[in-house]
């Protein structure tokens, strides 16, 4: 799900992204002119191997997101460290699902047996 940055009121639009099993759904608002503020919850399940014996196991996310989206580079005095620039003039839900996705990949995931 794709939406143009310029079409994001003030109010807030609710968006819904999917990939498989994981959906990821919430408002995103305009906070200024190249800036937006994202709420959500990825929720869902993906495949994933055990990271001690390489089992496969389905692991279970329901994790908040909050983030910001800058148009373009992010030039304002606060530091943001969950902010995500973009260059095309689109917030595209699925490119950050997939996005939070690998993040969460990175992390040590075990099985129910090596835990």
């Amino acid at each position: 799900m794709k939406i143009q940055f310029k079409k994001i009121p003030i109010t807030g639009v609710d968006f819904d992204a999917k990939i498989d099993d994981l959906r990821f759904c919430g408002v995103v608002k305009k906070i200024s002119e190249n800036l937006v503020k994202c709420k959500g919850v990825i929720e869902g399940n993906f495949d994933h191997n055990c990271d001690r014996c390489n089992e496969q196991f389905q692991e279970n996310v329901k994790e908040e997101i909050d983030i910001f989206i800058s148009k373009g580079i992010y030039h304002d005095g606060e530091k943001l460290l969950n902010l995500i620039e973009v260059f095309d003039d689109f917030v595209n839900f699925d490119t950050i699902l997939e996005s939070e996705l690998e993040s969460y990949r990175c992390d040590y995931l075990y099985c129910e047996n090596c835990k």
